[in-house]
């Protein structure tokens, strides 16, 4: 009788731990969502930010099309003077 509780003792313990795996896997699951929604959310903000800052940026440079290819001429130089070296 004394080993029977001890071999039931034992499955007690593996479902147990089997019980306890799986919930930590569902945690994990859970949390690797909450994580995928969030990276998401943040990507969708910046799409929306890059956007913005690109329709601006062409509004000034159809307002202002001599100075745009003089400034984007001008940070060129500076670039390609600062690669050479």
């Amino acid at each position: 009788m004394d080993n029977f509780n001890k071999e039931s003792s034992k499955f007690g313990t593996k479902a147990n731990v089997s019980e306890a795996a799986s919930e930590l896997l569902n945690e994990s699951k859970k949390y690797a969502n909450e994580i995928y929604e969030d990276g998401m959310h943040k990507v969708t903000e910046a799409q929306h930010t890059a956007k913005e800052y690109t329709d601006e940026m062409v509004v000034k440079v159809q307002q202002n099309p001599l100075t745009a290819v003089l400034i984007a001429a001008g940070i060129g130089f500076i670039l390609s003077s600062l690669l050479r070296k």
